[in-house]
């Protein structure tokens, strides 16, 4: 699709500056710009990229002057935010995905007693179980099993070989990338007569609306309740979280964080990269758990923290830059090390001189 830059003004609601007529047919970014896309400068502060842009058309932030800024394209336009406006944009010239077309697939494999929408598309070789209940928009890609009394909500997406174990629910607009497992067994077992004897699980797992899940990533069944990931979380690939688990609204849940059994959230809480949390711990709402956070206790509302143990960011940075610092002090403290010596053995010398004086003396 192509579009002048005066359109794209009025779509955003932005001021151009430039030339109107301006086509653009493709999007880019401003470090791999090139004539006859759109590009954006998120911050201000960055405007001198835009020198060695080939952008035709650029998004601007407000806080930025065009009429002093070097540019080679066309046409600016200035709005709020140019990062949104981008991203709004980004459909006009992008198509992600084919136009999905309702049906079911001759390969794929339906128990008759499972109620199926008209509006949804069942791709090759899915397997649907039992009692499924699947709304009105869904779409099933190649190679999804839903086991027996799976119900999915309204335009649930389901990508290439998406397992979803039986009794599981997912609500309203749940998207599932590829290769992940919903609702297996969660890590279960008791020590008796010198084995390990498997603890059956009965629950299941519920994702609520707008949830999003990543590649590989695994949510494990409860024991006799669900696991529930709450509305609008967002988990990256490669994340494990455990039976029991009870997720709150809008948590950001990085790739490779491992949640053990019986975690629990606040809302809008966030989880860097490779974070470990133990288990029946309770993270407060709005937490931050930076990269390769250990968590062994509870966690405030609020609170940032950082390291292994997990401590308040402040104190964990000081022991960071300290540890940063410490071959230094090694080469001090074995410095003061031989002057203590030297010390000692100087006030030895001075003893045993002093001494034979004092038994002198008392003669």
């Amino acid at each position: 699709m192509s579009l002048n830059a005066a359109k794209i003004a009025e779509l955003v609601s932005g001021i151009l500056h430039g030339n109107p007529d301006a086509l653009v047919d493709d999007v880019s970014s401003i470090s791999r710009s090139r004539e006859g896309t759109l590009s954006f400068l998120s911050n201000a502060q960055e405007v001198k990229q835009l020198a060695k842009a080939s952008a035709s058309v650029v998004l601007i932030p407000e806080k930025c002057d065009p009429g002093q800024i070097p540019f080679n394209g066309e046409a600016l336009i200035v709005v709020a935010d140019p990062f949104n406006s981008f991203i709004e944009l980004l459909p006009l010239f992008r198509q992600s995905a084919p136009e999905r077309r309702p049906g079911i697939h001759p390969t794929a494999v339906v128990d008759r007693t499972a109620t199926i929408d008209a509006s949804v598309t069942i791709g090759p070789h899915v397997s649907v179980g039992p009692n499924c209940q699947i709304g009105e928009g869904c779409h099933l890609h190649a190679g999804v099993v839903l086991q027996h009394n799976v119900t999915l909500g309204t335009n649930v997406i389901l990508h290439p070989r998406v397992v979803v174990y039986g009794n599981c629910e997912l609500r309203d607009r749940v998207q599932v990338h590829s290769g992940s497992v919903i609702g297996a067994d969660g890590f279960g077992y008791r020590f008796h007569g010198g084995a390990f004897h498997k603890i059956e699980h009965f629950g299941s797992v519920i994702l609520e609306e707008d949830v999003e899940v990543g590649s590989c990533t695994t949510i494990d069944r409860g024991m006799f309740e669900p696991t529930v990931i709450g509305r609008g979380t967002k988990i990256d690939n490669l994340v494990m979280i455990a039976h029991n688990c009870q997720i709150g609204e809008h948590n950001v849940i990085v790739s490779q964080v491992g949640l053990a059994g019986s975690v629990t959230t606040g809302n809008y809480c966030r989880f860097g990269g490779q974070v470990g949390i133990a288990d029946h711990l309770h993270i407060g709402e709005g937490a931050n758990l930076m990269a390769q956070c250990g968590v062994f206790r509870n966690v405030e509302a609020g609170a940032t923290l950082l390291g292994a143990p997990a401590l308040p960011l402040e104190q964990q940075s000081k022991i960071m830059t300290a540890q940063t610092k410490l071959p230094e002090t090694r080469q001090t403290v074995r410095r003061l090390q031989k002057q203590v010596e030297k010390l000692e053995a100087r006030l030895d010398e001075l003893g045993s001189t002093e001494n034979p004086q004092e038994h002198r003396r008392a003669a």
